[in-house]
């Protein structure tokens, strides 16, 4: 178990897993539920049950789960839903403490699968046992490389950032998320229908967990005790950035989000914003963003004001970035004096502007390197709160001592308190550049938009947080 006196650890920290419902076939999504805590490492005690195999990936396999010899913490109960409540029946048996159901078809489909979703709750809620879902893959923490999930995973890096989901909406993309999006996580946890443990216990237990330094959480709706949410995300965001995903905004996606996870919309859009935006989260409007915010905050500080400095390859690109600064509620900060003066070394034969600062035409007349010509300089100005760099060519950040040493004005921005976002000339091309730079904690983004936007939210919790 963790340091976490919460109930919830239990689900993130289990000694003993049972996966009920394990399978052998690798061409099955529940082959993963071993295949995983066994490649990953997983320290814990693992018992798949299945009836038809006596071993599964070099471990016993069991008919059932009351006949495991030991104790078991969790059990995880991957099986249709028309069994599920017998398969629970046999986990109060065995005195289980957490359980995570897998499988819909229950209160989201209707009237039958409500009343079997009932059943399962009132059984559980009579013997003391705590429930994720059902309709949820859950839970992840990469500290103990514990992973429930239906694709391969082929590490979990870890960070600060823990997430809350009500759908399954992360599982295709998880692996791509964290490794090659680069997304550096300490736990998942996915509520799905949400019958006993909802999205308020989970924002209470990562509002007190120490290896959680952001909250990043997806909501179709508030299944718990609205006021109490509230409270808690009012406590939590003058410590930890909480990004909120709210999904049923319009008429049909409200009507999808009950068919789907049976959620009840509760309040009109424009009451949860009031409300989201007077607890101090930070909502934000589409995946790109969630993802891209999350990011931003788990890998760099907040800035100590809004004046920022930007550098583009063509004069039209940096108007541009200009413009989604001021938007976002940047200003162009003055650059000083001796920038000025370490600029003009790269300039092409005439003045240019140095902020937004042109490196496709000083670089017309000079050596690739203007781009960290202009990152240096803008370093130890005290001017600039944070900074905004298109970047283009990949021999500057090759995987060596040499481009290590490139990137060491972005480290020293970022060490100063000065957080650095990063976008590429073209896809093709910046693609080799985004793991070097990640890797470091330089946050890489495919436009500027994006890149200027992270920077606008990094600046304004900084000034809520200040309030």
């Amino acid at each position: 178990m963790g340091q976490n006196s919460h109930f919830l650890d239990l689900f993130f920290n289990p000694r003993s897993v049972a996966i009920i419902g394990a399978s052998r076939n690798k061409e099955t999504v529940n082959y993963y539920l071993v295949s995983n805590l066994v490649n990953l490492g997983f320290p814990g005690k693992v018992y798949p049950v299945n009836p038809n195999a006596t071993e599964i990936m070099g471990l016993k396999a069991y008919p059932k789960v009351t006949s495991i010899e030991g104790d078991v913490d969790l059990a995880v109960i991957s099986v249709p839903a028309r069994i599920t409540l017998d398969i629970v029946r046999d986990c109060v048996a065995k005195k289980v403490k957490g359980i995570t159901i897998i499988a819909g078809g229950f209160s989201e489909t209707g009237t039958e699968g409500q009343k079997v979703q009932d059943e399962i709750h009132r059984l559980l809620r009579e013997n003391g046992i705590r429930a994720i879902g059902p309709n949820a893959l859950s839970p992840i923490n990469s500290a103990n490389n514990f992973v429930v999930g239906f694709r391969p995973n082929s590490k979990l890096p870890q960070g600060g950032l823990s997430f809350i989901f009500q759908s399954g909406l992360y599982q295709p993309r998880l692996e791509w998320l964290l490794n090659h999006f680069h997304l550096n996580m300490t736990k998942l946890i996915d509520l799905g229908n949400k019958m006993d443990i909802t999205e308020v216990d989970a924002l209470e237990y990562l509002a007190q967990d120490e290896d959680t330094t952001v909250i990043a959480m997806h909501l179709e709706s508030v299944a718990g005790d609205a006021q109490k949410f509230i409270r808690i995300l009012r406590e939590t965001t003058p410590k930890k950035p909480v990004l909120v995903l709210k999904s049923g905004r319009t008429t049909a996606g409200a009507k999808a989000a009950s068919s789907h996870t049976a959620a009840i919309i509760r309040s009109s859009d424009a009451v949860v914003d009031a409300a989201l935006k007077q607890s101090g989260a930070i909502r934000v409007s589409g995946l790109d963003e969630f993802f891209d915010l999350a990011k931003a905050f788990e890998y760099l500080p907040l800035p100590r004001g809004n004046r920022v400095a930007i550098t583009s390859y063509s004069g039209g690109e940096g108007v541009f970035t200009t413009d989604c600064a001021q938007l976002q509620g940047l200003e162009l900060a003055e650059l000083g004096t001796e920038t000025h003066k370490k600029l003009s070394e790269v300039f092409p034969p005439w003045e240019i502007p140095i902020n937004p600062f042109d490196t496709g035409v000083a670089g017309q007349f000079h050596t690739f390197d203007v781009v960290n010509r202009f990152v240096e300089a803008v370093v130890d100005d005290p001017n600039v709160d944070c900074v905004a760099v298109q970047v283009g060519i990949p021999p500057q950040l090759a995987a060596s001592t040499t481009g290590h040493q490139l990137l060491k004005p972005y480290t020293d921005l970022i060490a100063r308190g000065k957080p650095v976002t990063v976008w590429g000339m073209d896809p093709d091309i910046s693609a080799g550049m985004t793991k070097d730079m990640e890797a470091h904690r330089i946050p890489f983004y495919p436009s500027a938009e994006r890149a200027v936007r992270a920077l606008g939210a990094l600046w304004r919790y900084a000034n809520l947080k200040g309030r």
